[in-house]
């Protein structure tokens, strides 16, 4: 069977294209030592922050997701329920018919 593919993959591969480019081209700029480390201080800063943003949106759409698979889950089961008594209840009256008409044939 095939693995579904959440699109984290696609997300980590994007954090991680766009650190490799922000400090590649950190480094291939004209600056100071000082300058250039402090500027690649501020990119891994402003990326560790994005990564944390889209880490707490990726939680909260998740406990969304679930919150709307427990409903589901749980209205599938109540209609199983009621389907299931639905069917002992014809189930039932057949055989209550059957028995009455054992008993009046049998007399």
């Amino acid at each position: 069977m095939p693995k579904e593919n959440t699109g984290s993959g696609l997300l980590v591969g994007t954090i991680v294209g766009t650190a490799v480019g922000a400090v590649g081209a950190l480094l291939l700029a004209p600056k100071s030592g000082v300058k250039l480390r402090e500027d690649i201080s501020n990119k891994f800063q402003a990326i560790s922050q994005r990564t944390q943003e889209l880490a707490s949106t990726a939680k909260d759409k998740s406990k969304d997701v679930l919150s709307s698979v427990r409903e589901e889950a749980s209205d599938l089961s109540d209609r199983a329920k009621k389907s299931h008594e639905h069917v002992m209840d014809s189930f039932n009256n057949a055989k209550d018919d059957m028995k009455e008409k054992m008993s009046t044939t049998s007399n």
